[in-house]
């Protein structure tokens, strides 16, 4: 049924319009025509997919929304027709230095660290591993090569196995086996103690021979020998 208008005439008490009975019949009816009509069913819908909604519930007649509240570094201002969200971001750019190069990086950049060579990265939450999966230690290189001297700084070079080098400087703990300029002093080691050839038991065979072998003969020295020749035969 729709509502009922009370003809109210052109002008007051012109007669034109309902009289004062038929009027409150209309207002009656009026009345219990909105009685009898369901109540107020106005909704609120949070549109979109993601984010979160404003709207919260609906008690009677009364809409209820959530607040908008800041936090660290977030702040809101309202006048009467918005409300403005600002972000205290800190810093708006960040320069990252190396050995070779560097890079200034704004508030939307990225910065990758990459690895190289032997050299993996990883980031696990808030921690960055960069890792040397090449050989850390001289004891995990089988074949090591020097690109200069090795300088020990006045240590020992101990357990030392083989030794291969032209030259040599300096001295050696303990026994050292091999050749000195091609030759093996270990075969010199019988003559250590001296040269003997034993006795020599003469046989004489003239007075000449006699006395050549009985009288010393004085030969000089090396470094003046004196003249001549002898010829001791053949041993």
């Amino acid at each position: 049924m729709a509502i009922q208008l009370i003809n109210v005439g052109s002008v007051a008490n012109d007669g034109t319009g309902d009289d004062l009975r038929e009027a409150m019949i209309k207002i009656n009816t009026n009345f219990e025509e909105l009685d009898l009509r369901d109540d107020e069913q106005t909704t609120v819908s949070n549109l979109g997919s993601v984010g979160e909604g404003l709207y919260y519930n609906k008690v009677n007649y009364d809409l209820q929304f959530k607040k908008i509240a800041g936090s660290d570094k977030i702040t809101l201002t309202a006048d009467e027709n918005k409300i403005v969200i600002s972000a205290d971001v800190g810093l708006d750019t960040l320069t990252i230095n190396s050995d070779s190069g560097n890079v200034t990086l704004d508030d939307v950049a990225s910065f990758t660290i990459a690895g190289g060579d032997g050299i993996t990265t990883s980031i696990v939450d808030s921690t960055l591993t960069i890792e040397n999966t090449n050989i850390a230690e001289l004891v995990e290189d089988l074949t090591p090569q020097l690109g200069g001297n090795l300088d020990a700084q006045g240590n020992d070079l101990l357990n030392v196995g083989v030794v291969n080098a032209s030259t040599i400087t300096g001295f050696f703990a303990g026994n050292m086996e091999g050749n000195v300029w091609g030759y093996d002093i270990r075969d010199w080691a019988e003559w250590n103690a001296g040269f003997d050839f034993g006795g020599i038991v003469p046989d004489y065979s003239s007075l000449m021979h006699f006395l050549v072998t009985n009288i010393d003969v004085d030969l000089g020295t090396f470094g003046a020998p004196a003249s001549g020749n002898i010829d001791l035969g053949s041993i």
